[in-house]
């Protein structure tokens, strides 16, 4: 069987998205199914933020018309084109984060709040309609809807009823690589001689839920003189965000970009993760923290509810208590955790919900 995953992101570990569609394009190889990975990338730089999407688009048509039919594409819902449809015997609208949701936290919780704001709300309107218009299309043809984690599966179900058929859910995982890299760091963590050292991963963006995290930085400060601050993979924008006092004296450090190579000395170098979005796919960075051993303090979105049970010592609610007594992972929890968030068997359960109706539609021909 033939199979075309797409991903919106570079085919690279250094994207989310990207790292997830390499990660399930090899389990499916090691079970037998032809795998093409494709991606839009690279995208020149002239292509303006409001034409991106469209011009993806125009770039997987031109793709497909230099392939054989596939059996299965897999994609997001907002490269379910009537091409696409017509270019295989099953569509998985497959999620990698919720488009929607992320759509509007953009437009009620802007970064920046100034004059320009006001005009670029009323830009991000109007390509928020064109995005969801496309994004319903792509689950209105679509054989099966596949959710990223229980909250996204709930809230497809209780938006759309009339979809809940053909609605499953999923759930990621980092690779067996990074796995074993992360048990390197945990086992050789080491405990704080003074003061807590605190890390946030992210894009400096509203879902992420960046005054969260100044909010808590501000109070945290002022009352525990020893703590530190580094905010990590947040590009150039939020400097000036931050209290310059705090990045003075060194105590908030920020990291604009890091590659991945340097991802565990981040990681090993702290002690408390911090995880404050307000919107969420899956979020790698948080699994990499918790697999690194740290103690991280979560809001409750993405995969939050799914990993709580695998890591009850370890994965707190945030905001942080002011005492703050560290904790190790609970080892036997963690293997059931390792069983179940393995590609190996997202990959199976993968074919187990989308094969059936591609099985009929062979057996039909």
């Amino acid at each position: 069987m033939r199979i075309l995953i797409i991903t919106h992101a570079p085919l690279s570990s250094e994207f989310g998205a990207g790292q997830m569609a390499l990660n399930l394009g090899e389990a499916l190889r090691k079970i037998g199914y032809e795998v093409t990975l494709w991606s839009p990338y690279p995208i020149f730089h002239q292509i303006k933020w409001w034409n991106s999407t469209r011009h993806m688009r125009l770039k997987l048509k031109d793709f497909l018309k230099t392939q054989q039919p596939f059996d299965m594409i897999d994609c997001p819902a907002i490269f379910v084109t009537q091409q696409v449809s017509k270019s295989t015997l099953v569509v998985v609208a497959r999620s990698v984060q919720p488009d929607v949701l992320y759509l509007v936290s953009g437009i009620f919780h802007p970064v920046e709040k100034n004059i320009k704001t006001i005009f670029r709300t009323v830009a991000n309107g109007l390509y928020f309609l064109f995005q969801v218009c496309w994004i319903f299309q792509g689950w209105k043809r679509a054989a099966y809807i596949l959710c990223l984690g229980s909250l996204e599966f709930q809230w497809m179900v209780k938006q759309f009823p009339f979809w809940k058929n053909k609605i499953f859910s999923y759930v990621n995982a980092i690779s067996e690589q990074d796995r074993e890299l992360l048990a390197k760091v945990r086992n050789n963590r080491q405990r704080p001689r003074r003061g807590i050292r605190f890390l946030w991963i992210g894009r400096w963006v509203s879902h992420k839920g960046p005054d969260v995290l100044l909010n808590f930085i501000h109070q945290r400060a002022e009352l525990c003189p020893h703590d530190t601050f580094t905010i990590a993979g947040c590009g150039m924008t939020a400097q000036k965000d931050c209290p310059e006092k705090l990045v003075r004296s060194g105590r908030l450090e920020i990291i604009p970009t890091f590659n991945r190579s340097e991802l565990y000395s981040l990681l090993s170098s702290h002690d408390v993760g911090l995880f404050t979005s307000r919107v969420e796919g899956w979020s790698l960075s948080l699994v990499e923290m918790l697999e690194s051993g740290m103690l991280v303090f979560a809001t409750p979105v993405g995969p939050v509810p799914d990993l709580q049970p695998y890591f009850e010592e370890t994965l707190k609610p945030f905001p942080p208590p002011w005492k703050i007594s560290l904790s190790s992972i609970n080892y036997e929890l963690y293997d059931n955790y390792c069983k179940i968030f393995s590609w190996d068997k997202i990959a199976t359960d993968y074919i187990a919900k989308t094969g059936p109706l591609l099985v009929n539609d062979i057996r039909s021909d």
